[in-house]
């Protein structure tokens, strides 16, 4: 394919029309800075091909701001020896024609035979992507992707193997296709294509083998644990039986007990201290009086005006007093009242924890006597299971020495038969299609053989009859001994009641599982009753008693009140109880303070007046004096009270910090929780005792022994079948592994005509290496002398020239199958040094020698040793 015209108008930057003539078939190299246009031109040859005509996603083909525009390119080109001319417009003006020498094409027909002529296709719906792009995407080098390579490769893969096809012909051909994939099936059959994990019967299998382990290791534990249960059993026999002895609760309930009782004292003692601080709250307001008296007697010359003031003042604080004394004398009416209250319920709650403990126990004596009936129905009819058992089994035996001889004759029987049979003649045939003799009345045809014990006669039509006669001399003697043996035989089947060999096998079969069930049975029975029957009926009778007791001790107490709501705990009625007395005893103390407040404020008030009265006639009072001398008396007596009240508080206050009320408080909570804790031990043991009996006595009976037995033969099988499947798979594997490596050699001979035009160029590049080509057609490890890398692993700028060298070499081939070549290079190479860019300018010029090659670039002083003349993009728009 060789370009010849290009032409393109409203594309992008270029809304005026730009055209480039006389393109040369070999090397054309374009020049301008960034933004000239150069990824424009590009992008335009691109679209030319690969976009539809009729496609809704090019909007990014249009100039900016210009929404009425209809992008064109129109491309010039020779293709098979014929002047081919490709016209198409987007958006606004979609139109696309084709003309192929004198064949004309338009629309999606042209586009179509365009894709199948150069080696891609269009998308289905949307943009054309890379994976659209074939032989042209792998040809056309987008700027920045030069060393991109294996996807561009992938999407071309088919191209190129279409190519290596045609000029290999037969070596392309494989006969061992069908072979390598009925293997590959068969392997994937048991193991998978990646990871070789199994898969299908050899997965099902090992699932099975681990499953029949995992069930024979939980059988294991399961064994070991009940062992271990018995153990515990005993041990917690041992515990209970010692709580049962000592029952360590009782004495954490008296600690209980006496921890409260001191508590209280305690409580007591806080009592009397708040009494006493509330009478030091009196006297301490009564000294604050008099000083306040005796200050005011000094004063009283200067504030007698005041005195007016401080009686109303005394008036409103008394006023003030006395409303919360009245509040809180309400509120103790309600203290009172729900502490009679909670005190009634702590009492229903007694009543009813004594009823629920005493109903428990009944409920408990009934659940053991209907247990011990249970277990009594059980055993009684394990019982008779196996008396039956026992009947049964004796009735299906055969005595050892007769089923010995029974099978004595059948093994002799076999030994006459054999023996009869080496005697016999045989006759073979192989008759002619159509042909038919007749042997005793049985036609004969084809082929076969048959033994002739004794004589017999064979008929040939239309020729006669032959007779033929068995010559053995002892086949008479055997026939005599068969029927004898078969007489004895017969006469030991009747006496045994039997109507055959196998019916005596099957009978002893029966016996052996009888026998089975006969032990399984007495497991059973001596699980149920350890010591009998008739021990577990005297067992079953104490605890009948029992019930009946505790049942009519619970009828003797006094009935719940019907529809009464189910009282609280009795602890939680405790602490409803202490909660409404501290309530009160809180409210009590308010209202004392409260009356003490009032009473302090309306002394206050009478002080007041009494001061003013006393104020206005103080001065001329004869009696002043004498009140003065009162009140520093009296004052030195509150002092005085006011010391011994301190001291007397502060002897209660070391007794209360000595008792440390809130570790007593602790103790309480400590002795009743761990009390509690130990009865609940007590009795959950005591229930642990019982379920671990039954439990154990149930899985006693189970035959785990005999289920470990079968389990192991299960697994064993299993363990076989997994390694002969790992064997078969192993081997299948192996045989994939070797017809691949056959058919790598058969793909590297079709990857020959390729690895021949990529070293022609890379001894340009690199002299003395080499690079391998994958089964993909991808470049792999590159060699250069004792040193090998991936193609992924070179640097940034060798991986763009290893880049362009394939994409000359795919060129090459594809050249060389008669595909269209075109080579478009958007600044490549730009990441290369001197020397390499030297050396890489000498390739592209042996490759110009067969292929047409646009080169971009915004580095025009790079390429001047080119060979040919760069074309100014800027000057081309300017003309």
């Amino acid at each position: 394919m060789k370009l010849t015209r290009i032409r393109i108008e409203q594309f992008r930057q270029f809304r005026a029309p730009l055209e480039i003539r006389d393109l040369a078939s070999g090397l054309n190299l374009f020049t301008g800075p960034n933004e000239a246009g150069k990824s424009t031109v590009v992008a335009a040859i691109r679209a030319a091909f690969f976009e539809r005509h009729r496609s809704g996603t090019v909007d990014h083909l249009r100039p900016w701001s210009d929404p009425a525009a209809a992008p064109t390119v129109e491309l010039d080109f020779e293709l098979g020896g014929q002047p081919c001319r490709l016209a198409k417009t987007f958006l606004a003006k979609k139109r696309c024609t084709l003309q192929i020498g004198r064949e004309a094409l338009d629309g999606e027909e042209a586009e179509n035979r365009l894709a199948e002529l150069l080696g891609f296709q269009h998308a289905g719906r949307g943009a054309s992507k890379a994976e659209h792009w074939g032989i042209p995407g792998l040809l056309w080098i987008e700027q920045g992707t030069g060393h991109e390579l294996r996807e561009a490769v992938a999407h071309a893969t088919d191209h190129l193997r279409s190519a290596l096809d045609a000029s290999l012909g037969e070596v392309a051909a494989s006969g061992g296709d069908e072979l390598l994939a009925t293997v590959e099936a068969r392997r994937n059959e048991l193991l998978t294509e990646a990871g070789r994990r199994a898969r299908g019967v050899y997965k099902e299998a090992l699932e099975r083998e681990a499953a029949l382990a995992a069930e024979l290791a939980d059988l294991d534990e399961t064994i070991a644990r009940y062992r271990q249960r018995v153990d515990a059993l005993a041990a917690l026999r041992r515990e209970h039986a010692a709580d049962e002895a000592e029952q360590p609760w009782q004495d954490f309930r008296a600690r209980e007990r006496e921890a409260a009782e001191r508590l209280d004292a305690v409580r007591g003692l806080e009592t009397a201290l708040a009494a006493e601080r509330q009478r030091a709250e009196q006297v301490g307001r009564r000294t604050a009086l008099l000083r306040d008296q005796l200050a005011a007697a000094e004063r009283e010359e200067l504030a007698r005006a005041g005195r007016a003031a401080a009686e109303e003042e005394a008036r409103r604080l008394l006023a003030a007093t006395a409303e919360p004394a009245a509040q809180w004398q309400a509120r103790l009416g309600e203290a009172e009242r729900a502490l009679e209250a909670a005190r009634a319920v702590l009492s229903r709650a007694r009543r009813h924890d004594a009823r629920t403990r005493l109903a428990r126990e009944a409920e408990e004596s009934v659940r053991l006597r209907d247990a011990a009936a249970a277990r009594l129905k059980e055993a009684e009819t394990a019982q008779a299971s196996l008396l039956d058992l026992q009947r049964q089994a004796a009735a299906s035996a055969i005595p050892p020495s007769e089923l010995k001889e029974l099978r004595e004759q059948a093994r002799d029987l076999a030994e006459v038969e054999i023996r009869r049979s080496a005697a016999a003649t045989r006759i073979r045939y192989a008759l002619q299609a159509g042909a038919s003799l007749r042997l005793d009345g049985e036609m004969l045809a084809g082929e076969g053989e048959r033994e002739l014990p004794a004589a017999a006669a064979l008929e040939l039509p239309g020729l006669g009859r032959l007779e033929i006669v068995p010559g053995g001399r002892d086949l008479a003697e055997l026939d005599a001994r068969a029927r004898d043996l078969a007489d004895r035989q017969a006469a030991l089947l009747a006496r045994l009641g039997l109507a055959s060999p196998e019916a005596a096998e099957a009978r002893v079969l029966d016996h052996a599982r009888q026998q089975n069930l006969l032990v399984g049975a007495q497991a059973t029975l001596k699980a149920l009753a350890l010591q009998g029957v008739d021990a577990l009926r005297a067992e079953q009778a104490v605890l009948a008693a029992q019930a009946d007791t505790a049942t009519q001790a619970l009828a003797e107490l006094p009935a719940a009140e019907e529809g009464a709501e189910r009282p609280p705990t009795v602890g939680q009625a405790e602490a409803a109880e202490r909660a409404a007395a501290e309530s009160l005893a809180a409210i009590q103390a308010d209202l004392q303070q409260a009356r003490l407040n009032e009473a302090g404020a309306r002394s206050r008030l009478e002080a007041a007046v009494r001061e003013h009265a006393a104020a206005r006639a103080s001065c001329e009072a004869p009696e002043r004096a004498g009140r003065l001398a009162a009140a520093r008396s009296e004052l030195t007596d509150t002092r005085a009270e006011e010391a011994t009240l301190a001291a007397r508080m502060g002897d209660l206050q070391q007794q209360i910090a000595a008792a440390r009320p809130d570790i007593l408080q602790q103790d309480v909570a400590r002795y009743r929780a761990s009390a509690d804790e130990l009865e609940k031990r007590y009795r959950s043991r005591r229930d642990e005792l019982m379920r671990l009996e039954v439990e154990l006595q149930t899985e006693g009976a189970q035959g785990q022994d005999e289920r470990r037995a079968e389990l192991a033969r299960d697994h064993a099988q299993a363990r076989r079948r997994a390694a002969e499947l790992s064997r078969r798979a192993q081997a299948l594997d192996l045989l994939l592994t070797l017809l691949r490596d056959k058919r790598r050699a058969l793909t590297r001979r079709l990857q020959a005509p390729l690895q021949k035009h990529l070293n022609r160029y890379l001894q340009l590049l690199f002299p003395q290496a080499s690079l391998e080509i994958d089964e993909d057609l991808a470049p792999g490890p590159l060699t250069r002398g004792a040193e090998s890398g991936d193609f992924d692993a070179l640097s940034f700028g060798a991986r763009e020239q290893m880049g362009v060298i394939a994409r000359l070499a795919y060129a090459d081939l594809l050249a060389e199958a008669g595909r269209p070549t075109l080579i478009i290079l958007d600044d490549a190479l730009v990441h290369s040094d001197a020397e390499r860019l030297a050396q890489m300018k000498r390739v592209l010029f042996d490759a110009a020698t067969r292929h047409q090659i646009l080169l971009f670039t915004c580095h025009p002083a790079d390429w001047r040793d080119l060979g040919v003349a760069a074309r100014s993009l800027e000057a081309l728009r300017a003309g």
